[in-house]
């Protein structure tokens, strides 16, 4: 079975806009897609949730500046490792 990236990036940048969204006023929704290959990339790496809500607690309180609260940002990793996104390797 092939891997639809294409649709696996889409969620996961669906997602990150409508649950994560450290900047929470209504921006873009291409506005987190730098932060979406590399989410990707622990996914199909086999991360655990740890790793991704460390990755995506580093981009909210560093780069972006915006912090999210722990029970959303663990809400967040919870529906992120729920997608699908087989690490490489599965079926």
């Amino acid at each position: 079975m092939s891997r639809d990236t294409k649709a696996e990036t889409r969620a996961i940048n669906a997602v990150l806009w409508r649950d994560w969204d450290p900047i929470g006023c209504g921006v873009p929704e291409d506005e987190y897609e730098s932060y979406v290959w590399p989410v990707y990339k622990l996914l199909i790496d086999g991360a655990g949730r740890e790793a991704v809500a460390d990755y995506l607690r580093w981009a909210a309180d560093e780069n972006i500046t915006c912090p999210v609260p722990e029970t959303r940002l663990q809400a967040v990793v919870d529906k992120l490792m729920t997608l699908g996104v087989k690490p490489v390797g599965e079926s």
